[in-house]
């Protein structure tokens, strides 16, 4: 049996949402404007700053930071950070470093001073962290993967998600590895090789996208959103047309 402070509590919860969705109602269109946050993509660090290729989609919210150059059509996704603080990073063309990931380099690792090299077209998936490694082109690392200092993949190297690659250690040519810490599973293979091309090609043409939407002014931004939320109460399943 609930308590009267229970029975109270439940009251009041379910009035406030009550009126919470009556005044979405009531406020129709601008029911919710989101406040765009000032983020700077791009930061000079140590004299210094970041060069980015043409046609090379930063998302809003990642941090590309001092010494770091990234190729053309390449695309660097949400929450992504690009630390070339220390050391520096170079990014090669057509590379996809998805959400979430880390790239740092090094001045006093366990192996020393290094930089990390990402070559041309090499996928790496989101949640990764890459230190102070160097990943040769068209290679392929997968979601959740780290790869520590002096690890080298080299190219056409794949790496499955969440493996570890180790310091020091190195992929060859063809090679596809995987586990925690990563070991040799097998030879890459010509279907991963077009799986590969293909899903460089689809971040190609998103980035693009995103590209040209988040490149709006913050104007045209909530324009967009007010039109979405006015074709949105049209729908009998909106939440803001659901009865009381």
């Amino acid at each position: 049996m609930k308590g009267v402070f229970g029975i109270l509590g439940e009251t009041l919860k379910n009035t406030a949402m009550v009126i919470h969705r009556t005044g979405c109602k009531m406020q129709g269109d601008y029911a919710y404007i989101e406040k765009l946050n000032r983020h700077a993509r791009l930061t000079a660090f140590g004299g210094n700053a970041p060069i980015v290729g043409q046609k090379s989609f930063i998302a809003p919210n990642a941090s590309v930071i001092g010494d770091v150059v990234i190729g053309k059509e390449s695309s660097i996704w949400y929450n992504t950070v690009l630390r070339g603080d220390v050391n520096s990073i170079h990014i090669g063309d057509k590379t996809v470093v998805s959400d979430r990931t880390v790239v740092h380099c090094s001045s006093n690792g366990p192996l020393g001073p290094k930089p990390t090299q990402i070559g041309d077209k090499v996928y790496i998936g989101p949640g990764s962290i890459v230190h102070a490694a160097t990943i040769q082109g068209e290679s392929y690392i997968g979601t959740g993967s780290t790869l520590c200092d002096g690890s080298v993949v080299e190219k056409n190297g794949f790496l499955e998600a969440g493996s570890l690659l180790t310091a020091g250690k190195t992929i060859k040519s063809g090679e596809y590895w995987g586990g925690s810490p990563a070991k040799f599973v097998r030879q890459v293979t010509k279907e991963d090789e077009l799986q590969l091309e293909k899903l460089i090609d689809q971040n190609i043409n998103l980035s693009e996208q995103h590209d040209k939407q988040t490149s709006k002014s913050a104007k045209e931004l909530n324009s967009d959103l007010l039109q979405k939320y006015v074709e949105n109460r049209t729908r009998s399943d909106h939440i803001l047309n659901k009865s009381l």
